[in-house]
């Protein structure tokens, strides 16, 4: 059973990848290929438990995360340049999330979204 699966901006999925295929896609996030999602599959509310990273057009990163419901919805912004230091550290909360180990909860200074 399939427990994470990655989304590329073209609509690609990935079936449980490694902390290796979830760097290599962080990597190819650019102006044209802005984002990537990872979702939790095996969760008993289909889509309401991922992380996403999405590149801004200043070259800032937004990351997000939704943890059950509009609740528990939250975004932290890594500031540019992406491609210097952002990337890594976007890779390390995705990676984290990816092994459900909570470090990633306090690597960025997260807000809650407002529905």
């Amino acid at each position: 059973m399939t427990r994470i699966r990655a989304k590329a901006w073209n609509g690609d999925t990935w079936d449980d990848p490694d902390e290796d295929t979830l760097y290599d896609l962080l990597s190819e996030l650019n102006l044209v290929h802005r984002f990537l999602i990872v979702e939790r599959t095996d969760s008993p509310d289909p889509g309401q438990h991922y992380v996403q990273v999405y590149l801004e057009d200043d070259h800032s990163c937004l990351v997000e995360y939704r943890d059950g419901g509009p609740h528990a919805h939250c975004q932290a912004r890594i500031p540019a340049p992406y491609a210097m230091y952002g990337h890594d550290l976007a890779a390390d909360v995705v990676k984290s999330w990816a092994r459900d180990d909570d470090r990633w909860r306090t690597a960025l200074p997260w807000s809650p979204l407002t529905v």
